[in-house]
């Protein structure tokens, strides 16, 4: 009669495990702890319980385990690396244990004795305590073979497997560089890979080098207030954290000081905890691939244990930049003002008393006025002022055109208002007369100051963080092509002097270029009037009708866009533009086109502006450069950002149309 073979259940009750973590297991379908699969794979073998779906057998006799040693599992990259490992040792047959050794020496060398006299042990993945050669005397003389990984010892002929941690560091901090931070820290476990990183890209980019700006963490009890002291002592715009662990110890320390991030710290960390997109600000991070690693270290430790000579003893794998939420670009001014915001303008009760007594007159001139844009800034500039009893005794709209703002600039002049808030046409042809307006007229500008205008000849600017604001477009457009095989994009920029759309159009660029170079920029055309954009567009697009994206340079030339490829018949090409309103963001909603924006808050940056003139009638404390973040709009957020952006509902036309599609 013939033996009956073993079942699941069986195997489960050995194992002390459920059945469907036996499954599991066997089919990895889902992530189980490695002492859990040691347990299920030995029960496997004792009662002889054969999966029928997978044709791998567990080796038996000598040389059956392989041993993986790291310093704990509370740092996700072990835990990614034990599952990686497993599940290559399980396909060859062989059983993975696992060991934690506090990344203490004295326990490292207590557990690998005790391996070194087990004959089932075929080989260890080790993640060593010490950089110290002689640690690891007897482990050699042993001939077990073994792969070190993640810390090298300083042995040439020690078989190696490294993540890059240099080119990592380096890196994430040439990124907070790019982003205009200047005062950065370091936060890591002692690793000269890192510091050595860190220090190269700040010498590249001429700037101060100092120990002090590396905090280097041995133990977990006091980090928090290691962190705290550091960041009260440095005062750094953008930290590194080199391990998910510290990257939340970080977090939480950030919170109980009362600061936020990126907002007054940008922050990156390295690793790829599930957690790391969850977070308010999604984290930007240096993501290391544990995949990638475990195949070299296993196909090594494969070749040492067949006695395989491995001719390239150390191997190094990079890491990828992916860029999020947290960090931010440092805004600053004409002068190089770093950016102050809005909420620290404050007016004193004696002030405000002097303004309603005043009767202060205020005139405004705009580079273009018919659009929500300028509808939103002029209704939060009135709102703010009329609180103070200021009023506003003229609005210019100059249509684009350099000469009419000159005329009309003239028109206020006769007019004697005691502020004037202006956005330039261009940054050269108007910069005479706001000269001449500056000598009894104070001048507030928004978004930008023409050029030849000195420091002193106007109070104060009021901008988006127009770096910021292309950059974010630039990422959402990089991150929806990431995983396809070099899509084709197009730019169509804003040809006119404008300071502002030169600056995020141009940083938009850069961001695609260098942070997504899997995308093809295949044609950069400028448009001087906005409607030329139809032109360039339709001109484009028949040049490259394999064209997949388009970046334009706001919203109005991108609808002028849109009418092309309607005509086209391509609406199947993908846009990123700028600035919320009713018609871009139709399509916005339908997902018809226009897959997401980056848009100013022009009635917060109304606000912003009518209290830097308020303040200016009556006081000379006044910051020189107002910066304002903008906002990433995507059909997920469109209600939130619409209230939040324009202070009114969505229209109940959008609103039905995002329902559609939920």
């Amino acid at each position: 009669m013939d033996k009956k073979k073993p079942t699941i259940q069986e195997v489960a009750i050995l194992a002390d495990v459920s059945i469907a973590t036996v499954s599991h297991v066997i089919n990895k379908t889902r992530y189980v702890r490695p002492e859990l699969i040691q347990r299920v794979e030995e029960a496997m073998v004792e009662t002889g319980y054969v999966n029928k779906t997978n044709e791998k057998k567990l080796l038996l006799g000598n040389s059956t385990v392989i041993v993986l040693m790291v310093p704990n599992l509370s740092q996700s990259i072990f835990c990614k690396l034990a599952t990686d490992l497993d599940q290559h040792c399980f396909m060859q047959g062989y059983s993975l244990c696992l060991y934690q050794t506090k990344g203490d020496l004295k326990i490292e060398q207590f557990i690998l004795h005790r391996l070194m006299v087990d004959k089932k042990i075929g080989g260890i993945f080790l993640v060593p305590a010490s950089d110290n050669p002689k640690n690891y005397t007897k482990l050699i003389r042993s001939q077990i073979p073994f792969v070190c990984i993640g810390k090298k010892v300083r042995n040439d002929d020690i078989c190696t497997v490294l993540w890059d941690s240099y080119k990592a560091a380096y890196q994430a901090t040439q990124h907070l560089i790019k982003s205009r931070h200047e005062t950065l820290m370091l936060l890591q476990y002692p690793n000269s890979d890192i510091t050595a990183g860190f220090k190269q890209a700040l010498l590249d980019n001429h700037l101060l080098y100092r120990h002090t700006s590396v905090l280097q963490l041995s133990s977990e009890k006091s980090i928090q207030q290691e962190i705290h002291s550091a960041i009260e002592k440095i005062n750094p715009t953008g930290i590194i954290s080199t391990s998910d662990n510290l990257t939340l110890c970080l977090l939480k320390e950030l919170q109980e000081m009362g600061k936020e991030y990126p907002q007054d710290i940008s922050v990156i960390g390295f690793g790829d905890t599930p957690w790391s997109e969850l977070v308010l600000s999604p984290l930007t991070i240096i993501q290391q691939d544990s995949k990638a690693l475990s195949e070299l270290a296993f196909s090594m430790l494969s070749q040492l244990m067949k006695d395989i000579p491995v001719l390239e003893r150390m191997r190094r794998v990079e890491g990828e930049l992916i860029l999020r939420k947290s960090t931010r670009i440092v805004d600053r001014g004409p002068f190089g003002e770093e950016a102050v915001s809005s909420d620290e303008i404050v007016l004193s009760q004696e002030e405000k008393e002097k303004l309603l007594e005043g009767h202060y007159r205020v005139a405004i001139s705009f580079h273009f006025g018919g659009n929500a844009w300028a509808r939103l800034h002029e209704r939060g500039i009135r709102k703010t002022l009329e609180i103070y009893g200021i009023s506003v005794v003229s609005v210019m709209d100059a249509q684009f055109d350099p000469a009419l703002q000159v005329a009309q600039l003239k028109a206020i002049a006769l007019q004697k208002p005691d502020a004037l808030i202006a956005i330039p046409t261009d940054d050269k042809i108007t910069a005479q007369m706001f000269n001449e307006l500056s000598k009894t007229i104070k001048l507030i500008f928004i978004s930008n100051v023409p050029e030849g205008l000195s420091k002193n000849s106007y109070i104060s600017c009021v901008s988006v963080n127009e770096r910021e604001n292309g950059s974010s477009t630039g990422m959402m457009m990089g991150d929806y092509f990431k995983h396809k095989n070099h899509p084709k994009v197009g730019f169509i920029i804003h040809g006119a002097p404008f300071y502002g759309t030169h600056l995020r159009d141009s940083v938009a660029e850069q961001v695609v270029r260098e942070n997504y170079p899997n995308i093809d920029i295949v044609s950069v055309e400028a448009f001087g009037t906005i409607s030329h954009a139809h032109d360039i567009c339709k001109e484009m697009v028949l040049t490259h009708p394999d064209l997949e994206g388009l970046y334009i340079s706001w919203d109005q030339p991108a609808l002028f866009a849109i009418e092309a490829l309607e005509e086209l018949g391509r609406t199947d090409i993908s846009i990123f533009t700028f600035d919320l309103d009713y018609k871009i963001a139709s399509y916005l909603a339908k997902r018809q086109m226009v897959r997401g924006l980056s848009t100013q808050r022009p009635y917060d940056q109304g606000e912003a502006t009518a209290l830097i003139v308020a303040k200016s009638l009556v006081s000379n404390d006044i910051p020189k450069y107002i910066g304002v973040p903008p906002y990433s709009v995507k059909p997920k957020n469109m209600v939130k950002a619409w209230k939040e952006i324009l202070h009114e509902s969505i229209p109940l036309t959008l609103e039905q149309e995002l329902k559609k599609l939920i």
